[in-house]
């Protein structure tokens, strides 16, 4: 799967006195083959980038991801979906595949 992933989320909130073993992933990409050249262009295709805004507007709002949430797993979880929400809404639609491809998963 293309795309970007969110590492290290439980090192972020260690500040918060919030203490459990493990990691929490998640990725949030496309499985298009063709999506790295619509995010970054061809010597053809200027880019259009969807996901790296999509990031950006995220991590802007980090501070909504934090309201109501109980858990570092939590926080992670809503900035990983409002990272794939962002993305739908910013991927170019020609015939609606790489939109309708984006998806945000846990990784285990």
């Amino acid at each position: 799967m293309t795309g970007m992933s969110l590492f290290g989320m439980s090192s972020l909130l260690d500040t918060l006195d919030y203490e459990e073993s493990g990691e929490t992933r998640y990725l949030v990409g496309t499985n298009v083959e063709y999506a790295v050249y619509v995010e970054f262009g061809t010597s053809s295709n200027q880019a259009q980038p969807y996901l790296r805004p999509a990031v950006r507007r995220a991590v802007r709002s980090l501070d909504r991801s934090f309201n109501g949430a109980e858990s570092p797993q939590e926080v992670a979880e809503q900035l990983a979906l409002t990272i794939e929400a962002e993305a739908k809404r910013e991927a170019p639609v020609d015939t609606g595949t790489l939109k309708n491809s984006i998806t945000a998963e846990r990784l285990e």
